[in-house]
């Protein structure tokens, strides 16, 4: 049986992670241009397009999503994925370009890193634990209905490999 303290900590976790995608995933989905004006930077970047529009949509939707604790394993992977790209593809090169001589490098790059890097941990741990017993997923029984039916694929292999191959 999960403590309350847990369930109490992915609300905050959740809500906090949430309030901070909401506004970035607005500005770039109802912003100038809307989404395509942000998934337009993409290739200079070397990512596809058509990810621009994912990530801002999962910035804005996602981050309402996990306010709620509705898909918050889902909604938590996407936006972990959104913030990786955005650590190691986007914002590390740009820390690293500008280091001076004899700075150090890992202090430079932590700095313009943090937030992107400190979201992509957020999201990494609700990966992991989920939104807890104060979600729209416990309400639901999403990943109690998630771990049932992957049961009964697991059952299912299992018994398909244990039949014997029919000619």
């Amino acid at each position: 049986m999960r403590k309350w303290n847990i369930d109490g900590a992915a609300l905050l976790l959740r809500v906090g992670t949430g309030l901070i995608f909401i506004p970035h995933g607005y500005a770039k989905v109802f912003g100038d241009g809307g989404p395509a004006a942000f998934a337009a930077d993409m290739p200079s970047f070397g990512i596809p397009i058509f990810l621009g529009y994912v990530a801002a949509y999962a910035e804005f939707f996602g981050g309402i999503a996990l306010v709620a604790g509705l898909f918050t394993r889902v909604d938590a992977f996407l936006l972990a994925c959104t913030m990786a790209v955005a650590v190691f593809r986007v914002q590390l090169p740009d820390a690293m370009h500008g280091v001076e001589p004899g700075a150090s490098k890992f202090f430079a790059a932590m700095r313009g890193i943090e937030m992107p890097l400190a979201l992509l941990i957020a999201c990494m741990a609700l990966v992991l634990i989920g939104g807890g017993r104060l979600s729209a997923d416990a309400l639901l029984r999403i990943d109690e209905r998630a771990m049932s039916l992957l049961a009964k694929r697991k059952a299912a292999t299992e018994v398909a490999a244990m039949s014997p191959l029919q000619s």
